[in-house]
């Protein structure tokens, strides 16, 4: 009895090559040249120096395992969380954080919702604000601070990626962040979300 590909190693891995090799060209090949007219087309801005320190703590924090930031254009979704997400909202954002699992709501357009106070309880204690939440509790990210010393070395990387940082934002950077609670940057970054959008209704 013959052996069919799944038994295969060299088989198994020219087709994972093929396979791979048509990803890259179908989906990022296209993008790469079209890079200029989606920044032509963009509304998004460039994070600042604590807002950038917030979204690393996001990361760190898992808040992306249990949160997308992806509106689909489908009616439910714009009525409740607003405007679609578009391919040129997402020119200065890596890596991505659309996520696939909604334990919580979508934070895509979530920014100035509610108030920084409103964030703090929040943080501290979810069921101060929502009862029924699920959401673990997170009150020593408002007890250590940041230093801000890798945040200009981020910036500095993120603009060879295309992130329009100019020297003085990039020189700026440290102050801006130094002092600064893990709580105070993660709702800077929340705050942030979807405000460069804002003008833009869903249709």
């Amino acid at each position: 009895m013959s052996k069919d590909f799944t038994h295969s190693v060299v088989i198994l891995i020219i087709t994972t090559v093929v396979v791979a090799s048509f990803s890259l060209a179908v989906w990022v090949v296209p993008n790469i040249l079209r890079t200029d007219d989606i920044a032509k087309g963009s509304l998004a801005k460039p994070l600042t120096a604590i807002e950038l320190a917030g979204r690393d703590i996001y990361i760190s924090e898992g808040c992306h395992v249990c949160h997308t930031q992806m509106v689909r254009p489908l009616e439910p979704e714009t009525k409740r969380n607003g405007r679609a997400n578009k391919e040129s909202d997402d020119i200065y954002e890596f890596p991505n954080l659309w996520g696939s699992k909604r334990t919580g709501p979508d934070l895509t357009n979530l920014g100035r919702k509610y108030s920084d106070q409103w964030h703090v309880l929040h943080l501290i204690d979810p069921r101060q604000v929502i009862p029924t939440s699920i959401m673990p509790a997170y009150p020593w990210l408002f007890e250590q601070t940041l230093s801000g010393d890798a945040i200009g070395d981020k910036m500095e990387t993120l603009r060879t990626l295309g992130v329009p940082y100019t020297d003085q934002e990039i020189s700026d950077a440290r102050l801006q962040v130094r002092g600064k609670t893990k709580g105070e940057a993660l709702i800077h970054y929340l705050q942030s979300l979807g405000q460069d959008t804002a003008q833009e209704v869903a249709p």
